[in-house]
């Protein structure tokens, strides 16, 4: 048996899709029972991953698809109609195939017995436990050489065209019969398909070499099938030809000089959507090689300047160049959509509220937003947590929501806007809000703030209470959202890679709370400036302004150092104190770096200010200087010593 680990990594990356694309098509059919679109989708998607999973010699999996199949094929002919019990059927169906695509070499682990019994249930026919032969079309295709001229001449007299498609995979191909099934069923979608060569059969269990054929009956033209062909992935060559040569060929030629220019352009850009899959592995190793790039780049311009080389300036300025569309490049790929994480919410949502016997709608909003891969899988975590708690704490009953005259159904948005290097991502409910006199009373009940200090809190500061660690206003601990632990995690998340949260929250309005994200956390522009004769990097998205004060200038309010700017009192921190040094304290003026925080703006004294400067974030590896606050890692200079750089919100 031909050796098929080389294509595990494919199948594992496809089949998430399709699973992904079922999952979200029978969220949809719930609120849309009859929509065809959505049908196709599951119709197609178990075809498909069937195919895929035949091929690959799961068996299991390929038996279940394919009970998915029959049951999706039975509904887009309206011989029965998808209802609670089939839905739900379907999505343990679903829940099942992801645990065996993780471990798909297990699959003959997994008893689907019931399962199948239920689907055939649904579907009211026997069970089946083997997949059968079928291409997913309107009508099954016979194979070449069976009689089909007189149908063929009726369908000519019909006025539709009979087209013959040759499909050509690449040598590299590996999928071939799940990637044919998908060509099959595109071109099913603009016609019906008579015939192909070789039969149904042997294109399923990949008996064919590189090529295959098939017959279409169809009112499009060839150019039309051609880019529907062209789309499936590993296609090397497509030629479509008309059957008859005569008056197919002629009626044909008309719409080809107006089609000329668009064929060729889609063709285009056909090839440029193509993908080739990466896996992030590699992605941050070519990262890794150009930060390196980078800090070569810089390590000759600062030698350039320091040794006055104007005669390799012109070249400097070339690798300069090079170097940063290169950067721009990179980071450019290591980019995905943020839907990539949204998408997996919805169900999720659905679950929960089922569990919990509350009606809530997830609107989504944003998914096409961007953000490093990094970022992205990071912030994952903390948006489970969010989103069980709005719909365990958040979200009332329905029963709730009829007295207060509220829509019985609750409502999540969750949206993602991009704001210059920032991604800022919402969300709220509209479910009963934050009490902050009960946020008082628990954060004194837990000892976390005494009675006089709780009472010297405003709402908003008592609300924020929800970011201490094992603060909780709930005293029934729920499979939903656990003992409280959370709130304080998601927080100490997204501060380690540079953003952070904002909570607000209206008594028996709702709640919102806003993530801000840094587009990317590797390569960043930074102040360089010296204290202690060390140099130290602020990230520009921090700093506000720099400015020289007068000694004299200084004020002392309850033994904390400010200063009188614009109105406004400005906390001054000494950076050379929290390092360990009183440096040049004596000096008549002080050079200050005032930086945005959370908390408001801070200034932080600095020995010198050496100017701006891309820097490459190098992450702390020692699990000891992790823990180390007030940094959030470190980078190389030109002259090869090393910058730790600064994390405003935590160094205090």
């Amino acid at each position: 048996m031909e050796d098929m680990s080389q294509y595990k990594k494919i199948y594992s990356d496809e089949s998430a899709e399709y699973l992904q694309s079922m999952n979200e098509a029978l969220l949809s059919l719930e609120n849309e029972p009859g929509n065809a679109e959505h049908i196709n989708v599951m119709f197609r998607a178990a075809h498909t991953l069937k195919s895929m999973s035949a091929t690959m010699g799961y068996t299991n999996i390929a038996s279940l698809t394919h009970a998915m199949e029959n049951l999706m094929d039975r509904v887009r002919n309206n011989e029965i109609k998808l209802d609670n019990n089939a839905n739900d059927v379907l999505f343990e169906c679903l829940d099942t195939l992801e645990k065996m695509a993780e471990e798909p070499e297990n699959h003959s682990r997994f008893d689907i017995t019931c399962l199948l019994e239920s689907l055939s249930s649904q579907a009211g026919q026997e069970p089946e436990v083997a997949p059968r032969a079928g291409n997913g079309a309107d009508a099954k295709p016979r194979a070449a050489g069976e009689e089909n001229g007189t149908n063929i001449r009726d369908m000519q007299e019909d006025g539709l065209n009979i087209f013959k498609v040759t499909v050509t995979f690449h040598e590299s191909c590996v999928l071939k019969s799940a990637r044919a099934a998908v060509a099959m069923r595109n071109l099913s979608e603009l016609g019906t398909i008579i015939e192909t060569e070789p039969s149904v059969e042997d294109i399923e269990n990949e008996r064919f070499d590189l090529e295959f054929k098939i017959v279409v009956s169809t009112k499009e033209y060839a150019n039309k099938l051609e880019v529907a062909v062209n789309k499936v992935s590993e296609v090397a060559k497509v030629n479509v030809l008309p059957l008859d040569t005569g008056a197919a060929l002629s009626r044909q030629q008309d719409e080809n000089n107006n089609l000329k220019s668009r064929s060729t352009n889609s063709r285009t850009a056909i090839k440029n959507i193509q993908s080739v899959r990466v896996g992030i592995e590699r992605l941050d190793s070519l990262m890794n090689l150009v930060e390196e790039l980078v800090i070569c780049k810089i390590q000759l311009l600062q030698l350039a300047n320091m040794h006055k080389l104007n005669v390799i300036a012109d070249a400097l300025a070339g690798l300069n160049r090079i170097a940063n569309d290169l950067q721009e490049e990179v980071m450019a790929v290591r980019m995905v959509p943020i839907e990539m994480i949204f998408n997996r919410f919805p169900r999720m949502v659905r679950d929960l509220a089922r569990k919990e016997n509350k009606e809530i709608d997830l609107v989504l909003g944003g998914g096409d937003i961007e953000l490093d891969r990094t970022v992205l899988d990071e912030v994952g975590d903390p948006l489970v947590h969010i989103l069980r708690n709005c719909v365990d704490h958040g979200i009332e009953t329905a029963e709730e929501r009829k007295k207060q005259g509220k829509n019985l159904k609750g409502l999540i948005k969750l949206t993602a806007v991009r704001e210059k290097n920032h991604v800022i991502i919402v969300v709220e409910d509209d479910g009963r809000g934050i009490d902050p006199c009960k946020s008082r009373e628990s954060a004194v009940k837990k000892k976390l703030v005494t009675e006089e200090e709780a009472s010297r809190l405003t709402d908003e500061e008592a609300i924020n209470l929800s970011f201490r660690a094992g603060f909780s206003t709930n005293n029934e601990i729920t499979d939903i959202s656990g003992r409280g632990v959370g709130m304080d995690v998601v927080k100490t998340k997204i501060e380690s890679l540079g953003g952070s949260v904002k909570l607000e929250s209206v008594l028996e309005k709702g709640t919102k709370i806003t993530l801000i994200l840094p587009l990317t956390i590797a390569i960043t522009r930074s102040l360089m400036v010296k204290v202690n004769e060390a140099t130290y990097a602020i990230p520009i998205t921090n700093v506000v302004r720099d400015m020289v004060i007068k000694k004299e200038d200084l004020k002392s309010i309850q033994g904390e150092e400010v200063i009188l700017v614009s109105d406004e009192i400005l906390p001054i921190v000494r950076l050379n104190r929290i390092f360990g040094s009183n440096g040049h304290d004596i000096d008549d003026n002080v050079m200050v770096v005032v930086a945005e925080t959370k908390g408001g703006n801070i200034g932080f004294v600095v020995d010198e200010i050496i100017g701006q400067q891309e820097v490459i974030i190098k992450n702390f590896e020692n699990r000891f200087l992790k823990k180390v606050k007030g940094f959030a890692g470190a980078t190389i200079l030109g002259d090869g010593s090393v910058a730790l750089i600064l994390d405003v919100g935590t160094i205090l």
